[in-house]
């Protein structure tokens, strides 16, 4: 009897891990959310003895996930606690971590492929005219059309009306011009207005607001407050001594 149950116990060891589910997938993320991978062992008491996870993105050719400065602090495995469970979790989606994923065993494989949504721009491609005032402060509307996006980057540039200039980046870097006048409305969300402060004359001109993939254009006019003229006051009528002396006259 024991020698039968050494036997099981060698057979088990070396038979590793039976990858469990479909070999071929396809999933779905949105960028800024999460997405899960599946991929575990079909004996949840089994342990394999090598896993590992790859990747090929337009970034990168079948690298590994878990040590990919591309991945950093976005990647979680289950393993460590549950070892039959090889899952991918990948945070704070980007699109280029779209492509074909790997989850591979001493003995198998799975594998995935990735389609991260990213950020269409509201009235992409289009010139929006907005109109702002000398000393006062605008703000510049940028934002996705599905507000669960959240692009990895966004980037605001400007060039000046009717300049032949190369435009001048303004946001996340900052030219001379606007610096610490620019900056968006709230860098935690997924709104990616500017608001730029103190508005010069200089300021006039087209800016563009680009995601990975998109962009528009916001051509910004910039007017001087009109200040209100004050009407002359009129003169008051006559009282006290001047009208005691018309009404002593009368009596005489």
């Amino acid at each position: 009897m024991e020698c039968v149950y050494l036997l099981l116990v060698v057979f088990h060891f070396t038979a590793g891990c039976t990858l469990s589910g479909q070999r071929y997938r396809e999933f779905t993320g949105l960028s800024g959310g999460s997405v899960l991978l599946p991929c575990s062992c079909s004996d949840l008491q089994t342990t394999p003895q090598r896993i590992s996870w790859k990747a090929k993105t337009r970034t990168a050719d079948f690298t590994e996930v878990i040590t990919d400065d591309q991945y950093r602090d976005r990647v979680h495995l289950f393993n460590k606690d549950s070892p039959a469970n090889l899952s991918l979790l990948i945070s704070d989606l980007r699109e280029e971590d779209g492509g074909d994923y790997i989850c591979q065993t001493e003995k198998e494989t799975r594998m995935f492929r990735l389609l991260v949504k990213g950020c269409d721009l509201v009235n992409s491609g289009k010139i929006e005219e907005v109109t702002g005032f000398s000393g006062e402060s605008v703000l510049l509307p940028c934002s996705c059309t599905n507000l669960h996006f959240k692009p990895s980057t966004v980037r605001w540039e400007f060039n000046p009306r009717n300049s032949g200039t190369a435009d001048e980046e303004i946001y996340p870097n900052q030219n001379k011009q606007h610096r610490n006048r620019a900056r968006l409305t709230n860098q935690n969300s997924r709104n990616l207005t500017l608001l730029i402060s103190n508005l010069t004359a200089e300021d006039q001109g087209v800016y563009r607001c680009s995601v990975q993939h998109d962009h528009k254009y916001i051509r910004l006019y910039i007017k001087a407050r009109e200040t209100p003229k004050h009407r002359p006051s009129e003169e008051p009528p006559a009282t006290g001594d001047t009208e005691k002396e018309r009404m002593w006259c009368i009596e005489l």
